[in-house]
């Protein structure tokens, strides 16, 4: 019995760590870019996108078929995504050493191409 309240009272700890690193990146925003900055891209850590802008200098500069335009927004997106991501997977790894708990892996994105 004894080794359950121990384990209940490290989980009650490591919620807590948790919630509080969370807490501390409640307003941090994470930048994607794309096309040479002609895209940008700003979410928030709950992956919720706040602001998409599209340089109208370099639209101007060197313009760009609708499809194209598309695919570039949709790759800044995604670079938010990944590094929002990333910023995640550090701070809750601290939690735990460094390491995500495999029971957390699918969260920050699947292992491949990229190698994250």
């Amino acid at each position: 019995m004894h080794n359950l309240a121990s384990l209940l009272m490290q989980m009650e700890k490591i919620e807590s760590e948790i919630n509080t690193r969370l807490s501390n990146l409640q307003d941090r925003t994470v930048q994607g870019t794309t096309g040479d900055g002609l895209v940008r891209v700003v979410g928030d850590i709950w992956f919720n996108i706040k602001n998409i802008t599209i340089d109208r200098d370099k639209l101007a500069a060197q313009p760009f078929d609708l499809a194209t335009l598309e695919a570039l927004i949709a790759e800044a997106v995604n670079d938010a995504i990944r590094k929002t991501r990333n910023l995640l997977k550090t701070e809750i790894g601290g939690v735990f050493g460094g390491k995500v708990p495999p029971e957390f892996a699918g969260f920050f994105g699947r292992s491949g191409a990229n190698g994250e």
